[in-house]
């Protein structure tokens, strides 16, 4: 009998929960090819900003997580209505996955999107010159190697000159021979067998394409490198580790870098909490905004 009393007053309360989420952002423009395919991974979402400005705003370009082989341009959580708040045209785009095309085909992907972005960003309000180039675990390692390593961008005609910043959200491959080396390690000494499909498979499975696809070692001065936010899990050994290299090598080179551990959260956390009201990580990324933008 308690169990039946209780029913309704379960799905009282899952109404008031619900009434209170807040209803996510309905993209301006949704599922818009920027290959010239039909292919649905190769489609990406616009958000703009309900009051239009005198002025174009900045874009904030937005690369999903999902290990390269999972993931969707919608898994945006909070940031849509978040950075539209600040008057800044989101775009949130997918790309193809790394079992049914190689590594390189999926930076190809980042870079006719970010192409189209260009070309048609100022339809939404958007300024094709500042944008900032953001990402979540497999997304941070392509947007930081999309604003490092000029080949992919320069083979659609654009140039690193388009970005004002960098922010990658807690990934483990700057340096993909580092994270190989320590992760096998680690399983070693717990007497753990390597992965059948790892980062060794996922970066084509050569040691020469592990290194060019570490953005690490396409740092240089004078490239035009943007400034990079590097946020990581303060807690997390790998993204940790990962972020101070990127770090380090940034500012050897005379990049503005910064990484900033977040406390408290965990990888899916600490992506799902941006755009959150007292977030530390979103404090960070407002704070770098306001100084590469110049706003």
């Amino acid at each position: 009998m308690r169990t039946f009393l209780a029913l309704p007053l379960l799905a009282s309360l899952a109404c008031v929960f619900a009434a209170e989420a807040p209803t996510p952002l309905a993209p301006t423009k949704a599922d818009v090819p920027y290959a010239g395919t039909a292919e649905f991974r190769q489609t990406l979402n616009v958000y703009a900003p309900a009051k239009k400005s005198t002025r174009l705003v900045p874009v904030v370009f937005w690369i999903h997580g999902g290990g390269w082989q999972s993931g969707e341009k919608t898994n945006v959580q909070l940031k849509p209505q978040f950075f539209a708040d600040l008057g800044y045209v989101f775009v949130s785009t997918n790309h193809r996955y790394v079992k049914t095309v190689p590594m390189n085909e999926i930076l190809s992907d980042i870079a006719k999107s970010l192409r189209w972005t260009k070309e048609h960003a100022a339809e939404f309000g958007g300024d094709p010159n500042r944008i900032v180039i953001m990402g979540h675990s497999s997304g941070a390692q392509l947007a930081a190697l999309t604003a490092i390593d000029d080949r992919y961008i320069k083979a659609e005609g654009l140039s690193l000159a388009m970005f004002k910043g960098c922010v990658p959200v807690d990934a483990d491959t700057f340096d993909i021979p580092l994270i190989i080396e320590t992760a096998s390690a680690k399983r070693q000494a717990a007497g753990k067998p390597e992965p059948k499909y790892g980062h060794r498979e996922i970066f084509g499975g050569k040691s020469e394409l592990w290194s060019d696809y570490s953005c690490v070692n396409h740092i240089k001065a004078g490239k035009g490198i943007p400034p990079f936010l590097i946020l990581h899990v303060a807690t997390t050994p790998e993204t940790t580790a990962q972020a101070k290299r990127l770090e380090s090598v940034l500012v050897r080179e005379g990049i503005s870098a910064r990484a900033y551990g977040a406390p408290d959260s965990n990888h899916s956390k600490v992506n799902a909490d941006l755009g959150l009201p007292g977030d530390p990580s979103t404090a960070e990324v407002l704070a770098f905004l306001q100084k590469v933008l110049a706003l």
